[in-house]
Formats: C-alpha cells, structure tokens, sequence
C-alpha cells in the first residue's frame, strides 16, 4: 500500500521533497565548521538569516522568468530546419499553438515559478519561527519582504500563462491559480478564481513595499523600487490604467535613468554591461528566460514586420538585432526584468488613454531620443488625438520591448479591443497555423502530471 501511495504522488511533490533536501545539503555546507560536526537533523532546516537570504540569493532559480510566452507571442518567426531544431515537444508544439503541447512531459514554465514559491515560502514559514533583535530588524524585513516579492511575481507570471487574461467583470467566476502560502508540500490548494489569485499577488506586493529597502547591493534583490515597477505592470495587464501610470510614475519619480544607445557598440553581440550586480542602469530588477532551446537559436529570428519597422537614425535595430545573414535577425539579449523603458512606455499609453497627449509624447520622445543616432536629425513624436497617441506609442512599445518577455501579455489585453486585436500566423512545413484574437489557445493547459496527481481542475 505504500508502494502505491508514493507511486500516486505528483512529480512537483517529489520534486519538492528531492528539492528541500538538496537545499537543506546545500545551505548546511556553505557552513565553514561543517566537515567538523557529526550530521544532524536539526541543521537540515534553513535557520538563520544568512540561510534565508542565501536562499533567496539563489539567482538560478529566483531570477528565472517563463520562456513560453515568448515562443507563443508574435515578436519571432523561425525556419522550418529552426523549427524542427527544437529539442523538446513543448517548443515546438507551442510555437504552432497547439491544443495540447506537452505530450505527457513536465513543464518548466509551471515548475519553476512554484519553486520560486516554494523556496519563498520555505524563508517565510522560517522567519515566522525567527526571533528577530532591534539590531537585525532591517535585514529581517528586507528577507521578508524580497520573499513576498518573489511569490508574487512568480504567481502573475504563472497567470499570464497559465489563466485566462483578467476582466473586471468575470474575474470571480474565471479559474484562477492554486495559491500556495505554505512550504508544507502535503497541502494541496485548489485553484479558486482569478479574483482571488490577483488578490494575493497585489496583498504581498502591498505587504512587500513596507518591508523592502529604497536600494539593493545587486539588481537580483527586490527593492522598493521593483515592486512598484511590477505594480506597474500588473495593473496595466488587468486593464486598470489608473493604477498602471500610478505606479509607473512613482517608480521613474524614485529612478528614471536611460541608457544613452550612442554610448553602446553598434557592433558587438553584447553591448549592454552586464547587468550583475549592477551595470545595466535601466534595469531595475533583474531576471532571464528558462534556456530552452529556442531561446539562444540562430534561427530564431525577430519578426521581419518588426526588424522593418526601425527608422535610419533608430540604434534600436542595430543595438537590440544581430544579422545572421539570410534575412535572419536574431534578439541579441538585453537583460529581462523590470527596466525604465517599460515604465516610460506604461506612463505614456496611460497618459494618452486619458487625454494627456503633449505629456505621453514628452515621455515617448525622451525615451526614444536616448535611442536615436546623434549624428541623425531626431523628429519628435506629435500626435494631435487620444487614438492616434495611443496608436504611436504601442507601435514604439512593441519596438522598445521586443522579445523582452511583455508582448504575449500585451496581445491578451489589447486582443480585449478590436482596434488593436490581430491574428497571429505562422507556416511549417508548408502548412499555416493561426491564433485568433481571444481564442482558449492565450491559455496554455495545466501540466498534465498535476492534473493527473494533483487532482485540480483543467482550463
């Protein structure tokens, strides 16, 4: 019988419980007199604040995004041989938005972001236990607030891609996420609705702003600064203009640098610093897409329509694309996360959506400026109505932030419009597939071992 009860454990369970105890092995021998002490099962659990924040730390896991909303999103096409090139099932069947992508395998999208939730609740559930002094009470809020800062994160980008895209309207009666607030592997939320799982990620962001530092020693630690960027971006993809340019506005009134693209190689592969543990100046919290293989192929080209679309005088093209020749051009990286750009771009469309035009433009035209060839006569933006504001900011946001991870959740909003709604297309093998605007496909299926042992309920 037991047999058969560990058999009927779903694979993120004994992920998990493989998970703590490599951590716990992990955490005990960065100790110094480890090898001097006999084994014991009390330091198997993370204890102090040097271990919560060494968990945290753990760039590998922490600061990973998803990566299927970039192969779904329409900012890349590839090759039939570069769709063919892709190794795993996954890649290639989201990359023609098929039904059922996974065909059985597991799915790091979903199990990356619950271990992020995982290891946050694993330093929350411990601080809770921790008796904290006077003296240690700043970096005690700082690991609790970074925790809160992480589970949420993790949770919106699980619901960007893994639930439907929010409406005020329906949101209590759409699926959300099962929320997870314990590291106790043998608790088994169900889903609940969408309401419920936005409700959770703005309450820890809300509870994370208070404990957090204004500054960080690296760009991998949350910040102040990053939750009301992530703010930012919450609340523009449930539709709420109002709270987007908010939080927008008090992240660039905090920082608001940009890169002067004049200053960077036009030439090299890699011309942005890198960002650890603080050389990209625009970004503001840092994180990377999961490698699969998609990701680095040289035939993952941006889309063409995009590449065409920068103006003489725009270094975005040749900062942001490498030419493989072939009329490939590929994302040369820049770094993922939270950054200045997107906030101006956020500002901006709020602004003109409430009739703000000279303001949204000003926006647009610094940042664009910075991203204009010195030597080039820079032509200022103008828009002389709402629509059309909106129309030319969108245009730029969708050349500003390319492959950047936003775009798949910028066709879930702007689908919600006619105006701005698009199908999306591609061809393999001779055959084309679409993604029509609103289709149950801007959805991906819950993986199907959590369906199958987790015993919560499929899109």
């Amino acid at each position: 019988m037991a047999s058969r009860l560990i058999y009927k454990e779903s694979n993120m369970t004994k992920y998990y419980k493989l998970l703590a105890l490599v951590l716990a092995i992990l955490l005990i021998s960065c100790k110094k007199d480890f090898l001097d002490k006999k084994p014991n099962q009390a330091l198997l659990i993370p204890t102090t604040l040097a271990d919560f924040q060494a968990l945290l730390d753990n760039t590998g896991i922490m600061n990973t995004s998803p990566s299927l909303n970039l192969i779904l999103a329409d900012d890349i096409l590839t090759t039939d041989a570069g769709w063919t090139g892709y190794r795993t099932p996954i890649e290639r069947n989201t990359y023609l938005w098929k039904e059922n992508p996974y065909e059985g395998n597991s799915v790091a999208d979903w199990n990356t972001a619950y271990t992020q939730i995982f290891y946050a609740n694993v330093v929350l559930d411990g601080l809770d236990k921790y008796a904290t002094n006077e003296a240690g009470q700043n970096n005690y809020n700082g690991i609790k607030g970074s925790a809160l800062f992480f589970r949420a994160f993790a949770l919106y980008n699980l619901s960007q891609i893994f639930a439907k895209p929010y409406h005020k309207n329906t949101a209590n009666s759409t699926l959300g996420l099962p929320i997870r607030t314990s590291s106790d592997i043998n608790i088994k939320p169900e889903r609940g609705n969408l309401e419920a799982t936005y409700n959770h990620i703005i309450q820890d962001l809300s509870d994370a702003v208070s404990l957090l530092p204004e500054q960080t020693s690296f760009k991998s630690r949350p910040n102040k600064n990053a939750v009301r960027a992530l703010f930012s971006r919450i609340y523009l993809s449930m539709g709420d203009y109002k709270l987007a340019e908010y939080y927008a506005d008090e992240a660039l009134r905090h920082y608001d640098i940009l890169i002067d693209f004049n200053l960077l190689s036009q030439t090299s592969t890699a011309p942005f610093p890198r960002t650890l543990p603080n050389g990209n100046d625009e970004i503001i919290f840092y994180n990377y897409p999961i490698a699969y293989s998609f990701v680095n192929s040289s035939l993952t080209s941006i889309e063409p329509s995009i590449v065409s679309s920068y103006a003489a005088g725009d270094l975005r093209k040749l900062i942001f694309l490498r030419d493989r020749g072939n009329g490939i051009m590929t994302f040369k990286g820049y770094g993922f996360g939270l950054a200045t750009p997107e906030m101006y771009l956020i500002r901006a469309e709020c602004l003109a959506r409430r009739s703000e035009i000279e303001l949204a433009m000003a926006d647009l035209n610094k940042l664009i400026k910075n991203r204009w060839l010195k030597s080039s006569i820079y032509k200022a933006f103008v828009a002389t109505n709402q629509d059309q504001a909106i129309d030319i900011i969108l245009k730029e946001r969708r050349k500003e932030l390319v492959y950047k991870g936003v775009r798949w959740s910028d066709l879930r909003r702007l689908n919600q419009t006619s105006n701005y709604s698009v199908i999306l297309k591609r061809k393999v093998s001779g055959v084309e597939y679409e993604l029509l605007p609103n289709s149950d496909r801007y959805v991906l299926p819950i993986p199907d071992n959590e369906i199958i042992n987790g015993g919560i309920e499929q899109n």
